[in-house]
């Protein structure tokens, strides 16, 4: 055998391994979840725990297709004039436009480098421009709320802006993952990001500083008429006790007379946390229901002991209120324990989870879906509030909240009844 034979054996086996690692991932997965779903221990899979990749004897079994995947591979090294890419940029890039083929937004590859942000990424703050973004069913990465106060508001993005470049360099196929690690970057670093706005014939570029955003994960404070509000901002661990003490910390000074629960973009987070927090407010029923590849249900149903579990309550949500938010607001309004106000959320109903490769680059693949307690599909739906209330660009700059002040209204009306 030759050393150029010899090299690309060495190649194709590395490659088979790589890709074929992704194929172990799916049987992985569901046992993993099952564990955490049960409160029982499992290791952090995106923090370096792997299932076993294929050994070398594994590799070299590869599926009849991948035939034509060596034919391009081998034609393009042969005959491509140009700077040609590393192995592992080439690696990369085909398990990227795989991963691309199943059509899911949320199922994404992410390289090293970036991987290794959102890694790091653990402490409750984050350096970046401060709003929510999502992708778009046509593969667009978009502003989905810009939040009040923060560096993206301040500096003019909107709702609906979709975000063409990140400092020049195009996000046209890129997963939401590297985009946002893209826009992220150090506090008081500037980022343009090149937009399109709906209304306006060319894009622009706006020009951000970043900044470190603290994540407050739970407010509270008391208004008039002895109505409660607690605002979450995220479902991390911990969540669910959190929101339990500020309830309790209301009471402690006088019986509460209504109580506004505020989600509005509140990206999501733990289901366990979720069916921990809308426990709270529900005594008994459903929560949600789990629904995996197979078809496989699995029903959540209320934990015992919840300390809000009878006065008049009151859910805000907004478009960006999403995932673990809106099996919480569906679980109140699905089973008669709340009103919800604002707008429609987001509508992000799928369960994915992070697995570590071997060389430190990442997959995020969805396994399952989360459906309301009446069965009502939340991925691509969302939640519709009771009563729609919107809040626009002009209110937040001004300092005013309608939705919130639609919520106080509706319990001051109910205590009047």
């Amino acid at each position: 055998m030759s050393i150029g034979d010899f090299v690309k054996s060495v190649v194709k086996l590395w490659v088979v391994a790589m890709l074929s690692a992704i194929v172990v991932l799916g049987a992985f997965s569901v046992g993993y979840l099952m564990r955490a779903a049960h409160g029982q221990s499992a290791p952090p899979l995106s923090g370096g725990e792997r299932a076993a990749l294929p050994t070398t004897s594994d590799a070299t079994r590869e599926p009849a297709e991948f035939a034509v995947f060596w034919e391009a591979w081998q034609f393009i090294e042969q005959r491509f004039y140009g700077e040609t890419p590393s192995t592992q940029e080439r690696v990369h890039g085909a398990i990227r436009g795989m991963v691309n083929a199943f059509g899911d937004p949320n199922t994404a590859f992410i390289d090293p480098t970036r991987a290794r942000i959102f890694r790091d990424d653990t402490s409750g703050s984050f350096e970046g421009i401060g709003a929510a973004v999502h992708v778009d069913e046509l593969g667009r990465i978009y502003i989905v709320e810009p939040y009040p106060g923060r560096p993206a508001a301040e500096a003019g993005l909107q709702a609906g802006d979709i975000i063409l470049e990140v400092d020049g360099v195009s996000v046209e196929g890129m997963s939401l993952y590297e985009a946002i690690s893209l826009i992220r970057g150090p506090a008081d670093t500037t980022v343009v990001l090149t937009i399109f706005r709906e209304g306006e014939e060319e894009p622009r570029d706006v020009s951000v500083v970043r900044a470190r955003i603290e994540i407050e994960l739970v407010e509270s404070e008391r208004l008039e008429g002895d109505i409660g509000l607690v605002s979450l901002s995220e479902f991390s661990r911990g969540a669910s006790n959190k929101v339990k003490q500020a309830i309790q910390d209301l009471e402690a000074r006088g019986p509460l007379k209504g109580l506004i629960f505020d989600l509005r973009n509140n990206p999501g987070g733990l289901l366990d946390e979720a069916v921990f927090v809308a426990s709270q407010f529900i005594a008994d029923g459903v929560i949600t229901i789990e629904r995996e590849k197979n078809g496989t249900e699995q029903v959540f149903e209320a934990l015992p002991d919840g300390v809000a579990t009878d006065v008049p309550l009151v859910v805000l949500i907004n478009t960006g209120s999403a995932s673990a938010s809106e099996i919480v607001a569906g679980a109140i309004q699905e089973n008669g324990r709340g009103t919800v106000v604002g707008v429609q959320s987001f509508g992000k109903g799928t369960v994915q989870i992070p697995y570590t490769l071997s060389d430190g680059s990442e997959l995020r693949v969805t396994i399952a879906e989360w459906l309301t307690p009446k069965g009502r599909q939340i991925n691509r739906e969302g939640i519709t509030p009771d009563i729609v209330v919107k809040r626009s660009t002009e209110d937040i700059k001004a300092g005013r909240d309608p939705q919130l002040d639609r919520a106080v209204e509706y319990l001051q009306d109910a205590q009047r009844q």
